[in-house]
C-alpha cells in the first residue's frame, strides 16, 4: 500500500494508484494542458480492450499500448477516481466534526462567560483575569458565522 501525506493527514491507497511525482507539482497552466478525458473512460477502456481481443491480428496497434495495458491504465483512472468520491465523503464527516466541536466548544465558552460575568459583580479582580474572554466574546460574529448545515 501506498501512502499519501500532506500536512496532518495521511492516506492510504492501493500502490497501483500511487500518484506520479508530478501530481501536486503541476502549473496552472500545464494543468490546463492536459488532455480531459471524458466520463466512462473505465467502461470504454473495457469494450475497448475486448474489442482488441477478437479483432486479433487484423488490427495493429501502437508498439506500447496492449489490451491488458490499455484495460490496466483505464482501470487505474477508474480507481481513483472512486477514491476521490471516497475522500469526498470523508471531506464532509470531517467538516461536520468540526462543527460539532466547535458548537461545544462555543456551549462551553458561553457558559464560562456567563459565570465570570455574573461572579464579577463580587470578585471584580475576575474581569481583569477574563478579559481575553470577555474581548472573544463581546466581537461582532458576522451572518455567516451563524448556525450551519453540514
Amino acid at each position: 500500500m501506498a501512502t499519501v501525506s500532506y500536512g496532518t493527514v495521511s492516506l492510504t491507497i492501493a500502490d497501483a494508484l500511487t500518484p506520479p511525482a508530478k501530481a501536486g507539482n503541476l502549473s496552472a497552466d500545464e494543468v490546463r494542458r492536459l488532455p480531459k478525458a471524458p466520463r466512462g473512460i473505465g467502461l470504454a477502456g473495457a469494450h475497448t480492450a475486448d474489442a482488441i481481443g477478437k479483432a486479433g491480428t487484423k488490427l495493429t496497434l501502437p508498439a506500447d499500448i496492449t489490451a491488458e495495458i490499455l484495460l490496466a491504465v483505464c482501470q487505474k483512472a477508474e480507481d481513483i477516481d472512486q477514491v476521490i468520491i471516497d475522500l469526498e465523503v470523508v471531506l464532509t464527516i470531517l467538516k461536520q466534526a468540526n462543527l460539532l466541536f466547535d458548537a461545544e466548544a462555543w456551549e462551553m465558552l458561553r457558559r464560562v462567560n456567563d459565570q465570570v460575568k455574573a461572579q464579577a459583580k463580587y470578585a471584580p479582580e475576575l474581569e481583569i483575569i477574563f478579559r481575553t474572554l470577555f474581548d472573544f466574546m463581546s466581537r461582532k460574529r458576522s451572518s455567516s458565522q451563524g448556525p450551519t448545515e453540514g
